[in-house]
């Protein structure tokens, strides 16, 4: 079969993890440039016109694929753990119709109903960019099951590469149609970047069918006749899979209630529609760009969890899993932490920086809207990892409880929040926050409850801690000393510079990462040795 079937057990999730998460950072940076120039060249008004359409869509692709990958992915990872690779094949081989025909469904529902839905959210104009994007759906759904086959053999890499062939295209494709249909109005801009997006999810459809038939011809030749489904096969399937795509909807549907309140909200208090569209755009655009940058790491180690956990949970193997539990744990707070301080501190400066053309107006509100959303940030890296984890721990269903009741109070906040003239637009950035901490929450506690993971105070939130706040320190004293001194670029590149030396040193010197923490790292165990070397055994 390849080198995708090794054996679990010498594969650690972080390793899987650091795979995607290196594609997956690479294709935000990229993507973030391109976005930068998108805005530039069909403004945030634009954006708004293609911003719109995104939320429907994301919101009808995890109904239609987000629970059937995680699905294959805990069940193809349970067959290899057996040796059964036939079995494995077979579920892909199923589950691959499936969600062939709900891509289908869900294709149609958003091509056929443009006109309606996006006169229900409040911006009509918007209706050409929903049927743009409508094909997407498809192609996004079989690449899906693929992924789920290869994360579920631990095999990262073609998920990777697909991905940043999703990127890639996107510029590609995207750069090309604008220049060509910009001229015409905003509206065919946002459009031909929507279509670009399109023709990209096709060539990754085209990357993956292709890498899987290559790896398929490396083994040995298989009949899969001869192969039979495991026990129950579409009960545990749906078992999985309607908890996790519920689950998995609700992100979405946080994009999904800002994309049909913001607007209105905003027109509703006296603001004109062009300027609603505007302020949409600025944070849908700008700011949740910049917020779902650190949160590619820790969905990648969402993803790799899911079939690390099972296996683990598969083998019994008890303390194999509390020291993953505690890890992933540990490191979406590193990661969390870090990028809040960091995107609270800079948020003014990154803004100006990346989208200098702006207005002033717009550069003001997305400063203001990224400082609170950085919050978020550290809430989101937690429920990310989280609910990997719940997914593979068997409860899957769990994380839609916890993120039910984050979305009900973020919508009674937009709603409220919105609706008063001093906030406007950024209530919906501290109802986002509100949303996310009342589901890290609750997923952490149970997280820690099925696992029996004990993480020390001390290990687990003091040292993170202390770290992030001895970078806030330095990058604040930073800020203010040079200031005066250097102009925005300089000013904001010097920060971040800072802020990584010194939080490295920090987490290095304060040892915020155990040696069974850096021994599941790719080239950790060097880096334990040198700890060792320069500050002794730790006790």
């Amino acid at each position: 079969m390849g080198n995708f079937l090794m054996s679990n057990s010498k594969k650690s999730f972080v390793g899987g993890a650091a795979i995607l998460a290196a594609a997956g950072l690479i294709g935000k940076v990229i993507g973030m440039f391109y976005r930068v120039w998108l805005t530039d060249l069909i403004t945030s008004e634009g954006m708004g016109l293609y911003g719109t359409p995104y939320s429907v869509y994301n919101f009808l692709l995890v109904l239609s694929s987000a629970g059937l990958p995680t699905a294959i992915s805990k069940m193809v990872s349970e067959r290899l753990v057996s040796g059964d690779r036939l079995g494995a094949k077979l579920i892909l081989k199923k589950t691959r119709r499936i969600l062939l025909c709900t891509g289908l469904v869900a294709t149609a529902i958003m091509a056929s109903l443009a006109e309606p839905i996006a006169g229900w959210m409040g911006d009509p104009a918007s209706a050409k960019g929903f049927v743009a994007l409508a094909p997407s759906i498809f192609f996004v759904c079989l690449i899906s099951s693929y992924r789920g086959y290869f994360q579920g053999a631990q095999n990262m890499t073609p998920t990777a590469v697909s991905q940043l062939i999703e990127v890639v295209g996107k510029v590609v494709f995207g750069f090309a149609l604008v220049k060509v249909m910009a001229p015409y109005g905003l509206i065919w801009g946002a459009v031909a970047a929507i279509l670009g997006v399109t023709l990209a999810e096709l060539c990754a459809l085209l990357f993956i069918m292709v890498r899987y038939a290559l790896d398929s011809r490396r083994g040995p030749r298989e009949d899969l006749l001869e192969a039979k489904l495991i026990p129950h096969f579409y009960q545990t399937l749906f078992a999985i899979a309607i908890p996790v795509t519920i689950g998995a909807a609700m992100m979405p549907i946080v994009n999904l209630v800002d994309a049909s309140l913001v607007t209105n909200r905003l027109t509703h208090i006296g603001y004109v529609l062009e300027d609603a569209r505007e302020m949409y755009g600025v944070l849908t655009g700008m700011v949740n760009t910049m917020v779902n940058m650190p949160a590619v790491i820790t969905l990648s180690f969402s993803m790799s969890l899911v079939p690390a956990v099972s296996s683990a949970l598969a083998r019994g193997d008890k303390a194999g899993l509390s020291r993953m539990v505690g890890t992933g744990l540990k490191l979406a707070l590193m990661i969390g932490s870090a990028a809040a301080v960091g995107m609270g501190l800079l948020s003014h400066q990154i803004l100006r920086l990346l989208y200098s053309s702006q207005p002033e107006n717009c550069l003001e509100v997305g400063g203001e809207l990224l400082a609170i959303m950085s919050v978020g940030v550290l809430f989101l890296a937690l429920v990310q990892t989280t609910t990997g984890m719940l997914q593979g721990l068997g409860k899957p269903g769990y994380p839609v409880k916890t993120l039910t009741a984050g979305i009900v109070v973020k919508i009674i906040l937009n709603y409220v929040l919105i609706g008063l003239p001093q906030l406007n637009v950024l209530g919906a950035a501290y109802a986002t926050v509100a949303c996310y901490a009342i589901a890290a929450v609750g997923n952490v506690f149970m997280v820690l409850k099925l696992s029996g993971a004990r993480l020390k105070v001390s290990d687990a939130l003091v040292r993170p801690a202390l770290a992030a706040g001895g970078m806030a320190v330095a990058v604040f004293a930073f800020l203010r000393f040079m200031a005066q001194r250097l102009g925005n670029t300089m000013l904001t590149l010097g920060a971040v510079c800072v802020g990584v030396a010194v939080y490295g040193a920090l987490v290095f010197a304060l040892r915020a990462l155990s040696p069974d923490d850096l021994s599941m790292i790719p080239g950790g165990r060097k880096i334990s040795r040198l700890m060792n070397r320069f500050g002794g055994k730790k006790a």
